[in-house]
């Protein structure tokens, strides 16, 4: 009797269809309307229960669910802010595409601490060597460089080139005969540009990329800057091993500079995140500072007998390293001919040898035995001679008389 009655309950809930109930509590009436759920939507207990209004689990413990973002959460990335810089830094120009933009920011958080060294960020994320019709680096970079002045220069091209080239109505496809003659013509102007100017420069390999095709490009084009900037005594920063795994294919996630697994590169598979900016500055950090000596108290070791000079292009098209502009008539700043603690020194007379040399032109004296004296002969040999001259006879040895015959000597 007891089972058939709980058997009629059960019956009774579990077909119990949705309506509307009213619930009285004092004076006041609660009208709640509960929703239509589809009978394959509810479970045994939902439909004897109701639905579950929490996230609680049947045994009365909280069930914490991670979303797929939280699972692949990162330790946060640490950034600092750049101290001032001082007015006589030495400045790193970075020029190149949209990867170089990234560089540049990259290496103002690596040198954010030191306030001898700047970075002048003159990258454009549209541009490459392909399309010299939309941006010619070979025509901008000279002025670039005489505009900025830098101590050296960090380039990233490549990225954007991964296209046909343009020549009126014809267009050449990537690494056929003529798009690479043509590629190679601009990476030696760019190279020539850089050498000429003097300064140390560093080009950085591309980096491989999650296409496979992509990345087969970036490694033709490595191909193709490596010799090309070893050849002008560049230095080129191989970067393809830290952004790839063991056998030298594209990774999202890797070691970070300080050794945490981090996301190095975007969903789209070409561009970085922070975390892989600041790996891709790592590297070119490092060789700067193994080739140049920059910070650690070796930032002095850079030659600057180029500072000041500019680079003109001639109507041939061919390019010239013009020094600093020297007026011959004004002295330096800050010098003078007067020595230190001593009087003031008068202007020269019209008879002072200083006048005679300077502003007429004359020649200077000449000084017997000089090196300028070209007289014949000599005066410092006629010098040398005797005022008399002796007599020719007293100077010859006497002879003997000759003593008569049979006198014994």
């Amino acid at each position: 009797m007891v089972r058939r009655l709980i058997v009629a309950f059960l019956v009774a809930v579990i077909g119990l269809g949705p309506g509307t109930v009213v619930v009285h509590f004092g004076s006041s009436e609660v009208v709640a309307q509960t929703k239509r759920v589809k009978q394959k939507e509810r479970g045994f207990f939902q439909r004897l229960f109701g639905p579950r209004t929490d996230d609680r689990s049947l045994f009365g413990g909280v069930k914490t669910r991670k979303s797929k973002k939280q699972r692949a959460s990162e330790p946060p990335l640490v950034t600092v802010e750049a101290l001032p810089k001082d007015p006589n830094a030495r400045k790193v120009l970075v020029v190149g595409d949209f990867i170089a933009g990234g560089l540049a920011w990259g290496l103002e958080q690596a040198f954010a601490d030191e306030p001898r060294l700047i970075v002048i960020d003159k990258s454009d994320p549209n541009t490459g060597l392909i399309r010299a019709d939309s941006y010619d680096w070979n025509a901008n970079l000279p002025a670039i460089l005489n505009e900025t002045q830098p101590d050296l220069i960090a380039v990233v091209l490549g990225a954007n080139d991964r296209q046909q080239l343009r020549d009126g109505k014809t267009r050449s496809a990537i690494r056929s005969p003529t798009w690479e003659a043509a590629y190679t013509t601009r990476i030696d102007g760019i190279v020539d540009t850089l050498k000429l100017y003097g300064r140390p420069f560093f080009w950085v390999g591309a980096p491989p990329m999650r296409a496979t095709s992509a990345s087969s490009d970036m490694a033709y084009f490595n191909g193709l800057f490596k010799p090309r900037v070893q050849e002008a005594r560049g230095h080129f920063v191989d970067i393809w091993n830290g952004f790839a795994n063991e056998d030298g294919n594209y990774i999202t996630s890797g070691p970070d500079v300080e050794g945490q697994v981090r996301q190095l590169r975007t969903g789209d598979g070409i561009n970085f995140t922070r975390a892989g900016r600041m790996k891709l500055a790592f590297y070119v950090e490092r060789e700067i500072r193994r080739q140049t000596g920059f910070g650690s108290g070796g930032i002095d070791l850079l030659a600057t007998v180029t500072q000041g000079n500019q680079i003109e292009i001639a109507p041939d098209g061919s390019k010239l390293l013009v020094g600093p502009i020297i007026s011959l008539n004004d002295p330096l700043p800050g010098s003078s001919g007067d020595l230190a603690g001593g009087e003031p020194s008068s202007a020269p007379t019209a008879e002072s040898l200083q006048f005679k040399v300077i502003v007429r032109g004359e020649a200077l004296p000449q000084v017997p035995g000089r090196a300028d004296d070209f007289s014949w002969p000599p005066k410092h040999i006629e010098a040398l001679l005797p005022t008399v001259v002796p007599d020719p006879v007293a100077s010859v040895i006497p002879v003997p008389e000759a003593r008569p015959e049979g006198v014994a000597n």
